[in-house]
């Protein structure tokens, strides 16, 4: 009885760690989720879905994130057990779809903290199914800590915290940067690929024919006598193993007539303001002035320019609404999405480093920018968002256990009295 009560035990927390890591980083970057959703709509032809991608977003996110926390603090675990087993299925399922025929690269089960491919995910599932089976046939064997009133008390405010905690994200940034142009980054550097740097190895096939016969050949086999009378027709690669990619190696900027001018504005040298937006027709005018007055206090403090990941005329509509001066470039849409998820978002950086970003909810006012640019050194400002996020999560983590805790001593403290 100890060993199987000490497998119950084993199983339900390590399925719950699983899935609340799993249903965390998708929380904190719900527009993240968002974007794999519309990858696997376009995958699947499913392009009708594409305005739901949010939505389905953070309904995964709070699933995932919800079933976690109830499976690692035992509540309501029939329920539980249930929906972790139902899911269990449906993503393994899933995820063997997409290592067989891989319409896309990356399912996103751990969202941007974890890159796996299709085939890793698949092979994660298949160990963790017999956890949760174990959970699903044991899971009239669990005994609630608390009693009934009280853990639904406690799922309401689970459900409610991560609800919050998703529109709070989406509202305005990532709790956590999990992406190649987080805080503290170089753009410049990131672009550039290091001498040691391993390259991608291909295993190629040549395709000769001779006399209507068509044959493949390794490149070893690629010999003067071998080859005598056959002609070439095709060359066929397969990925061994990929090389290294620099992390920001897709960041380019161009101008109004096509020309690149990515290296000329990341070697501009001191602090600069880039205002971007993934789908500049639907960006928000909300503060708009506050923008144009950070754009007019630029002069001699910063440089200033838009990156748009839209069409030249949706550029100058943009403009005209925002009774924007300053220039409008192009970037690719998803490379600004993966810069800033806020449309439009703001950034600051000097000397290509990446020193802070803002959502359009939280634009500084111009005063407020111009302090913390002439009063705070670009290492400071690095140091004090690295500490904000540290300290948010660690915050985050201790209220929950904190009102699991308060809640289990309340409601004992009343089965003792009765």
């Amino acid at each position: 009885m100890n060993i199987m009560k000490a497998l119950r035990v084993t199983a339900r927390l390590l399925v719950g760690v699983l899935f609340i890591f799993s249903g965390y980083v998708k929380i904190i970057d719900p527009m993240g989720s968002a974007i794999k959703f519309d990858e696997y709509f376009e995958a699947f032809s499913m392009h009708f879905l594409a305005p739901t991608s949010l939505v389905f977003g953070i309904l995964l996110a709070v699933a995932e994130f919800v079933l976690g926390l109830c499976m690692f603090f035992g509540l309501r675990m029939k329920e539980a057990s249930w929906g972790a087993l139902l899911f269990m299925i449906f993503f393994t399922c899933l995820t063997f779809i997409l290592a067989v025929f891989n319409p896309v690269e990356d399912c996103g089960c751990f969202g941007d903290a974890i890159k796996l491919t299709n085939w890793e995910t698949f092979f994660k599932n298949i160990v963790i199914m017999p956890f949760v089976i174990f959970i699903f046939t044991q899971r009239k064997f669990y005994r609630p800590f608390v009693c009934c009133k009280a853990e639904w008390a406690i799922f309401t405010g689970i459900l409610i915290f991560s609800f919050g905690l998703a529109i709070y994200a989406y509202r305005h940034l990532p709790l956590i940067d999990f992406m190649s142009y987080k805080v503290g980054s170089n753009i410049l550097e990131g672009r550039e690929m290091p001498e040691d740097a391993p390259a991608a190895v291909y295993d190629n096939t040549f395709i000769y024919e001779k006399d209507g016969v068509k044959k493949e050949f390794k490149i070893d086999e690629l010999t003067d006598e071998v080859l005598s009378g056959w002609t070439y027709v095709d060359t066929k690669s397969k990925l061994v193993s990929e090389g290294y990619t620099p992390p920001t190696k897709d960041f380019t900027i161009s101008n109004g007539v096509g020309e690149y001018i990515t290296d000329s504005i990341l070697n501009l040298p001191g602090y600069m303001i880039l205002l971007t937006s993934y789908e500049i027709e639907k960006a928000s005018l909300k503060n708009k002035g506050k923008i144009n007055n950070i754009y007019n206090n630029a002069y001699g403090n910063y440089h200033f320019m838009m990156l748009s990941g839209s069409a030249g005329d949706l550029n100058a509509e943009y403009a005209a609404k925002a009774a924007a001066q300053y220039p409008i470039y192009h970037t690719d849409e998803t490379t600004i999405k993966s810069m800033v998820r806020s449309n439009p978002g703001m950034i600051l950086l000097k000397d290509a480093s990446i020193l802070k970003k803002w959502s359009y909810h939280d634009i500084p006012d111009m005063l407020e920018l111009d302090r913390l640019i002439k009063t705070e050194s670009a290492d400071d400002i690095i140091k004090q968002h690295n500490l904000c996020e540290k300290t948010t999560t660690l915050i985050l983590a201790l209220a929950i256990l904190l009102v699991f805790g308060l809640i289990i001593g309340i409601s004992r403290f009343k089965k003792n009295r009765l």
